[in-house]
């Protein structure tokens, strides 16, 4: 029994980072609905990406069955090799279990609290992240 897919994000690539903005709940179709449109996006670029960006201050909370598609999205993301992967408004929970999903890899991990506090640290980024926040959420299929 296949059920709706839940969870909505937005994706803008830019020269090889990838910023992500992910909003709601996500069970695991939506997991997997968001996993096969960010292959799509990755695997049409000339270049390989190295870096993320991910905005999860609208994120909650996955369903059980999601964690474990996410466990699994995680380990082909590791293999990928990323040099960091910076975080948005991210919980001391989510933080801790983004550190064990992330265990083994040589990605650099950073956390802020929210977007204003990465903006200082990181100024130059602050345009694709005003491209990514017009960019409308998508909807699992």
């Amino acid at each position: 029994m296949k059920f709706n897919a839940h969870g909505e994000w937005r994706v803008h690539i830019e020269d090889s980072t990838i910023y992500i903005s992910l909003k709601g709940a996500f069970n695991r179709e939506g997991v997997l609905d968001f996993q096969h449109d960010i292959v799509q996006k990755v695997t049409s670029l000339s270049q390989p990406c190295d870096s993320v960006v991910l905005d999860l201050s609208l994120f909650e909370m996955g369903t059980p069955d999601s964690f474990e598609a996410t466990k699994q999205y995680f380990e082909g993301v590791k293999q990928r090799g990323y040099v960091w992967a910076d975080y948005i408004g991210v919980n001391s929970l989510a933080e801790h279990t983004l550190k064990q999903m992330w265990q083994g890899a040589k990605t650099q991990l950073s956390f802020y609290p929210d977007e204003q506090t990465y903006l200082a640290h990181k100024p130059e980024h602050q345009q694709a992240l005003a491209v990514l926040s017009q960019i409308r959420f998508e909807h699992p299929h």
